[in-house]
């Protein structure tokens, strides 16, 4: 049986949400930004499924074709004991550019990770990790009027993760 998700994480969420949400008196408001919200499905070669919001901003005072990408993984790995619970996320953030080929949109790019592992065996034990890793990201794009479908490898931190999902223009 799986315990709920760590308070921390709720939190941790939640308070990326809410600085995201400030503007800051340099920047424009939200409404004046530009930048892509959306939901992804991952799959991990270690960890097996994963869900979680995305977030696509340009970096134009960088490049026209230079963006910035945030996502976060919450995977369902299955635990190596039957009397323990294992839980893992990932949190990245990369920045990427555009190779515009036809219609399709690839990009490239590097990013870095931040992954945390838990395994409680009993309410007593829980061990935990987190690791910092850098990583290679590259994907493709197929813009469409109301929304945006992608497909994504990255490579590092601690696995292989293939993601896809759909990105909703602001």
């Amino acid at each position: 049986m799986r315990r709920p998700t760590p308070p921390l994480i709720l939190t941790g969420a939640i308070s990326l949400a809410a600085a995201l949400a400030i503007p800051s008196p340099t920047t424009p408001s939200l409404t004046a930004q530009d930048f892509d919200v959306g939901a992804q499905l991952s799959f991990g070669n270690d960890s097996q499924l994963g869900i979680g919001p995305r977030v696509l901003t340009p970096l134009k005072s960088v490049h026209p074709r230079v963006q910035a990408v945030y996502s976060f993984d919450y995977f369902f790995p299955d635990s190596r004991h039957d009397d323990g619970d294992l839980d893992y996320w990932e949190l990245t953030g990369s920045v990427v550019r555009d190779i515009r080929v036809r219609k399709m949109r690839s990009y490239v790019g590097l990013g870095a990770v931040i992954a945390r592992s838990s395994e409680s065996k009993s309410v007593a034990r829980t061990s935990s990790r987190t690791t910092l890793g850098l990583n290679l990201v590259g994907g493709l794009r197929f813009p469409e009027r109301e929304y945006t479908p992608f497909v994504e490898a990255r490579a590092g931190g601690r696995q292989f993760v293939l993601a896809g999902g759909v990105l909703l223009p602001r």
